[in-house]
């Protein structure tokens, strides 16, 4: 799913809320009572984990990990029932699931990234889909441009306004599929890229979309990974 390696405070702490909810719930004596709550912790878990994935990827992940919820909990009762010792083995089963992972085959996954922007004292991070049809530059600086959603630019721009520039903002003609149109753009004050070998600066100019892309929040040009090392990650 192209998930970035969340902070180990973040997980801690969602561990942590997790293990005393499920704690909490085998004193309900009820089953009814208990099992909406350990079904919402799984089901909420690992949104509290990757905060920033995309809408579009939600619904999966939240299948996934109700998956793996009763896979774990199946071969717990099978192994005991063998009078093995369960967690150790459902541990070392689970462990094994990233290997798993990279010999699927990854034809039709969508390359994604993580990318921070930073202006005028606004700090936000979304992930961007690499689109190689992206080639809108600057005309004036001749930056490549990364479009993101008026929606996502709400945390960036808190005093934007429909159809109403701010300070430092100005328009560009562009060219689509639906004809010409004048884009918003401005010069933020950093940009950075989350590739394998941790974050990277990149030079850019911002554009704002009226519209989103299929659950992501941002097109990002792919001339700007071009001298990434080690590829980018993928996300189904």
């Amino acid at each position: 799913m192209g998930l970035r390696k969340a902070s180990p405070l973040r997980l801690s702490i969602v561990a942590f809320i997790c293990g005393g909810i499920c704690l909490a719930c085998t004193m309900v004596g009820s089953i009814m009572l208990r099992m909406p709550a350990l079904v919402g912790i799984t089901v909420l878990a690992p949104l509290g984990a990757w905060p920033h994935v995309p809408h579009s990827q939600r619904r999966r992940m939240v299948f996934t990990s109700l998956v793996l919820e009763l896979l774990m909990a199946g071969c717990g009762r099978l192994l005991g029932g063998f009078g093995l010792m369960r967690t150790p083995l459902v541990l070392m089963l689970f462990a094994l699931l990233p290997l798993l992972a990279h010999l699927l085959p990854t034809d039709g996954n969508t390359p994604c990234v993580s990318v921070e922007i930073t202006y005028a004292g606004f700090r936000m991070e979304l992930t961007a889909l690499v689109d190689s049809g992206n080639l809108l530059r600057d005309p004036i600086t001749q930056l490549p441009v990364i479009v993101i959603s008026q929606a996502a630019a709400a945390k960036l721009l808190p005093c934007l306004h429909p159809g109403r520039l701010t300070q430092g903002m100005r328009l560009i003609s562009v060219r689509t599929i639906a004809g010409s149109s004048l884009m918003p753009v401005f010069r933020p004050k950093a940009v950075r890229l989350l590739l394998p070998q941790g974050w990277q600066t990149v030079s850019a100019v911002i554009g704002l979309s009226p519209d989103g892309y299929s659950g992501f929040q941002a097109l990002l040009p792919a001339c700007l990974l071009s001298s990434a090392q080690g590829g980018i990650s993928l996300c189904p």
